[in-house]
């Protein structure tokens, strides 16, 4: 009688943002996740409207989320999540995880964080229950300190992988002033950023 095997559960990796626009670097860090922590699926969740952010998105959510689908034609892995697009209200990371889980049952779920969201996540909105809900892949931009916030059955990963410094603020402050922003941006997006000088 052949022995039964177990196989692992599925990896989902979870990130977040604004992504107004999303930029190589934030490209890099995804492909990094998936290799480094074996992921088999990358969701990419637009948000409608950061809650910690103040101004509104540059870029129309449409616009983002084109260029998401796009990028997502070319990298196997990536699925893009609409959970709170469609919402089209601020969502809070934890509602969206709970939802994701109902999407992908009995599968580990990885949320991926910079180095300063991580240090701040004790500011979060439900940060305790995020912290019971799924796991944190936390990436350090050359060398950054990280403190891990004293939130119980807190778990995490570190990742010291040599990040690109790229930043949407600054694309968005070139696109303003009528540079170019083609070597920060992925291919994918030249079409919709530089023939859309409305950013509608």
């Amino acid at each position: 009688m052949a022995e039964s095997t177990k196989s692992s559960p599925p990896r989902i990796g979870f990130f977040g943002g604004s992504f107004d626009p999303i930029h190589i670097g934030h490209i890099s860090l995804a492909q990094q996740a998936i290799q480094l922590a074996r992921l088999d699926t990358l969701l990419l969740c637009p948000a409608f409207h950061a809650p910690l952010r103040i101004e509104k998105p540059y870029f129309s959510t449409q616009t983002r989320l084109r260029i998401l689908e796009k990028i997502a034609q070319e990298i196997p892995q990536f699925k893009i999540c609409t959970l709170e697009i469609e919402k089209q209200k601020i969502c809070y990371t934890f509602e969206t995880i709970k939802e994701v889980q109902l999407q992908y049952p009995d599968s580990t779920i990885l949320l991926l964080l910079g180095a300063d969201q991580f240090n701040r996540l004790h500011e979060w909105k439900f940060h305790q229950e995020l912290a019971e809900h799924c796991q944190f892949l936390v990436f350090s931009r050359n060398g950054q300190e990280v403190t891990p916030p004293a939130i119980p059955q807190l778990s995490y990963q570190l990742v010291k992988n040599e990040l690109i410094d790229c930043s949407s603020t600054e694309i968005r402050k070139r696109l303003k002033a009528g540079r170019s922003v083609d070597h920060l941006i992925p291919s994918a997006a030249y079409p919709f950023i530089n023939q859309n000088p409305n950013h509608s």
